[in-house]
């Protein structure tokens, strides 16, 4: 069986990070589809197996998950709670125009003119990224990293205020150099990341193992992946302890890129 979990990255400068392994970044995306109680009690159970490993977690959320959080205090609480202890709150995004190349589903959110959109699509409009981002900043902490998921069409929907951009599916996407970029005139970092997916048993821990400190290696995994697959998650947490079993090659996508930097 094929089992899905996914990854991501983020970042630019050129240098490495000394160390006998990579630095290891975990992204986990929270998709706009999937915000509900289920979902966010299987993030919770993520964030505590994390905890208990020392991975710090880029968790990355939609507008729909800014919702879901901001509508109850609890919710609030938890995700502060994240922060303190040391996970990064990031934003995602389900771009319009990259949604159809991959037969994904559009968040509701683009600065693209309606008229451009298919008629039934416009239905589906939820507003402009200033609506999206008023949900996304309100979230507790810092916004710096996202994964917008923004083809050459999309790029209109980038928001300049994040420092740190992610893409990346392939295996091989699991190893990347911070590398500059512009996106709607707006400058960024970006690493790009693969998606944690075992179709051979230690594939992905395999070639962490092989892998120089000059490269960082990034994965991400949806928040669904952890509730239908929580040993696919854990066997990677275990993996990078093997490699790492002091935890301090383990950083959230922001700590990679100024550690980074700072070389």
């Amino acid at each position: 069986m094929k089992l899905i979990v996914a990854a991501i990255l983020c970042i630019t400068a050129a240098g490495s990070i000394a160390g006998a392994v990579p630095v290891s970044c975990f992204v986990v995306h929270a998709e706009p589809t999937q915000a509900d109680e289920a979902a966010f009690s299987s993030l919770v159970r993520l964030v505590a197996l994390a905890d208990e490993n020392h991975v710090p977690l880029t968790i990355l959320f939609t507008a729909q998950w800014a919702e879901l959080v901001l509508a109850d205090p609890a919710k609030v609480v938890a995700v502060e709670g994240f922060l303190a202890r040391g996970h990064e709150i990031g934003a995602h995004h389900h771009a319009y125009w990259a949604t159809l190349d991959h037969a994904a589903q559009w968040d509701g959110y683009t600065n693209t003119p309606l008229d451009q959109l298919a008629a039934p699509d416009r239905l589906q409009f939820r507003g402009t990224m200033a609506a999206y981002w008023e949900l996304v900043s309100s979230l507790p902490g810092a916004r710096e990293t996202a994964c917008m998921g923004l083809g050459e069409a999309d790029a209109v929907d980038w928001i300049c205020d994040l420092r740190h951009s992610t893409f990346g599916h392939t295996l091989s996407d699991a190893l990347s150099e911070p590398t500059a970029i512009t996106v709607n005139g707006c400058d960024a970092l970006q690493i790009h990341h693969a998606l944690l997916v075992e179709p051979a048993p230690g594939e992905l821990a395999e070639l962490y193992a092989q892998t120089a400190d000059d490269v960082l290696f990034a994965v991400v995994a949806h928040v669904s992946d952890y509730a239908d697959h929580p040993l696919v998650v854990a066997r990677w947490f275990e993996a990078l302890a093997v490699q790492d079993p002091l935890g301090t090659r383990r950083m959230t996508v922001a700590g990679a890129v100024q550690t980074w930097k700072s070389q």
